[in-house]
């Protein structure tokens, strides 16, 4: 996955050129650290003129020692050319390297979910952890960003993935790239970490966060070019790949793999301990149907099945933030009120071309035009894979809405409010996952893809190595895909997945069988292509990166 949280580059603040200026102190500190001169050591010499003019003195006088020169072994005294006869007796090429890549191993951690995991992979040198640091670099090589922001100082709406993928920055920049948030990710980041103790404390800087262009001198995002700098990844071309390739429609989500995300009310009121279900919240749980319609009306749950009847159907939710390669999606069997049958009943006033569905946490974020809502089968739902819906989805009742991203699926609906807007405020492109991308100015994760069986640098043994199965999901929101392509060789080749009479109703469930030739660390690049309303392929301008090792 090809982003990471810290935002854009460090240019916030009162003056870029200041800043600029501090942010290459700080790259200079960290340069000086790298090669054995501490920032500690530099403060000490300044607090200290008289030992460096001493010092300076000294080694004019010819008195230094050359401290890399002894640290090398290398003699430390007359010319350099004059000493490479003791060169073969001390530098050993391989020796060097076998314990330079021992020592700097890249590390391995136990997950939450139980799968082992190394996020960078091994190389012959330890080029990755000795040169690029990698194991230090990016947000979750410090945190999850689940406990970032439940550490928040003030309140953040949150979201756990059921699917056993890891959480990145991703799904933060969805929201925090453009205007729409009014929260800039860089402003929040910036000041949060360059502020924590936490982070000052563990030697955070800029290059923690981000990667230094030498060709542009932009502040990347590490996880943007990552994997373009590791060393030990294998290549494998198309052609050479053995590896088949399928996909389907239909696959529903386990319901241990469901996402979860908060209310906005208090926490003492959240409903998520789905083996302690209520039924009373159901039976009495009423709706007001009301604003621009003729005929307002109060109604239980109970009452309004009876009145409008329910309906089944199968149905995918993709969040509005569901980031490039994130897993904030699903795809469930639900069964439901149609706000068909409510809208005819309710009969909008004239004029009247919005129904908000609004929660009981004052959550109206889903204003949806009339016509949408009909279009596109919009359900009451009540019930999930034939149970009463559950705590953590929302219980006792939800919006859900085929083509529709899942910020417009508001939980614990109070109210179905008519109302009657100018048509250029209703800004339908909430509805389908189109937010920008702060750099590009392009959509940011349409189409999107993503692997969602295990987390990037998830480690494979046994028969999980001989061949690696993967499994993930494609999607575009309102818009079907037409194909997907694969890559294991950083993007020179690929194998392409044609998916023709795609439905963008539901979700394109893709698996994958590969023969890894080899023990190693593997990168899979996916590519997915959709096709807009106007019949033109949209290509998502960040490819979904997947690594694993397998041994």
């Amino acid at each position: 996955m090809k982003r990471i949280m810290s935002g854009q580059s460090c240019s916030h603040g009162p003056s870029k050129t200041k800043v600029l200026v501090a942010l290459l102190a700080i790259a200079l500190v960290a340069s000086f650290a790298a090669w054995g001169c501490s920032p500690k050591a530099a403060n000490d010499d300044a607090k200290a003129p008289e030992k460096k003019a001493e010092s300076a003195a000294s080694e004019k006088a010819g008195d230094g020692v050359d401290e890399l020169a002894a640290y090398s072994g290398f003699p430390t005294e007359g010319r350099f050319i004059d000493n490479v006869a003791a060169l073969p007796g001390f530098y050993k090429n391989t020796e060097k390297n076998e314990a330079n890549a021992k020592a700097k191993a890249p590390r391995r951690y136990t997950d939450r979910n139980g799968n082992l995991v190394q996020p960078v992979p091994a190389d012959e040198l330890g080029w990755n952890n000795t040169y690029l640091d990698a194991d230090k670099r990016g947000c979750t090589s410090c945190h999850t960003l689940e406990n970032a922001l439940m550490s928040l100082p003030t309140y953040h709406r949150l979201i756990f993935f059921g699917y056993p993928t890891e959480q990145g920055y991703q799904n933060c920049i969805a929201c925090h790239s453009d205007s729409y948030s009014g929260h800039k990710l860089a402003d929040a980041i910036h000041t949060l970490h360059m502020n924590s103790t936490m982070f000052l404390n563990d030697d955070g800087n800029c290059q923690s966060c981000h990667y230094i262009n030498p060709d542009t001198g932009v502040f990347d995002r590490w996880d943007e070019v990552k994997y373009d700098l590791y060393k030990g990844i294998t290549d494998v071309k198309a052609d050479e790949l053995k590896a088949s390739v399928s996909y389907d429609q239909t696959t529903v989500t386990p319901a241990e793999n469901r996402i979860f995300k908060t209310v906005k009310d208090e926490p003492s009121q959240w409903l998520t301990d789905d083996s302690k279900q209520d039924k009373s919240i159901y039976e009495n749980w009423v709706v007001s149907i009301d604003g621009d319609c003729e005929n307002p009306v109060e109604m239980t749950l109970p009452e309004m099945e009876q009145k409008f009847g329910t309906v089944k159907q199968v149905m995918k939710m993709d969040c509005t933030i569901n980031g490039v390669g994130q897993a904030t999606i699903m795809q469930s069997e639900v069964e439901g009120i149609p706000l068909e049958a409510i809208i005819d009943y309710a009969k909008p006033k004239a004029g009247a071309n919005v129904v908000s569905p609004i929660g009981s946490d004052g959550y109206d974020y889903a204003q949806m035009g009339i016509d949408w809502l009909l279009e596109n089968d919009a359900l009451i739902v009540t019930k999930m894979d034939g149970e009463l819906l559950p705590n953590s989805q929302g219980y006792p009742c939800m919006i859900w809405v085929y083509k529709t991203s899942g910020g417009n699926f508001t939980k614990r609906i109070s109210n179905l409010t008519f109302m009657t807007l100018p048509e250029d405020e209703i800004d339908s492109q909430l509805y389908v996952g189109q937010f920008t991308d702060d750099r590009t100015g392009e959509i940011y994760s349409k189409p999107n893809s993503g692997v969602l069986n295990y987390p990037t640098g998830i480690v494979l043994s046994g028969d999980a190595a001989k061949t690696v199965h993967l499994e993930g999901f494609a999607d575009a929101w309102d818009e079907p895909i037409k194909k997907m392509e694969f890559s294991f060789d950083h993007g020179e080749t690929w194998t392409t997945m044609d998916t023709p009479d795609n439905n963008a109703d539901f979700w394109t469930y893709w698996r994958m069988d590969f023969t890894p030739p080899a023990p190693g660390a593997y990168l899979l690049d996916i590519r997915t292509t959709s096709v807009t309303p106007e019949g033109a392929d949209r290509v998502c301008q960040y490819n979904t990166q997947f690594m694993f090792t397998v041994e």
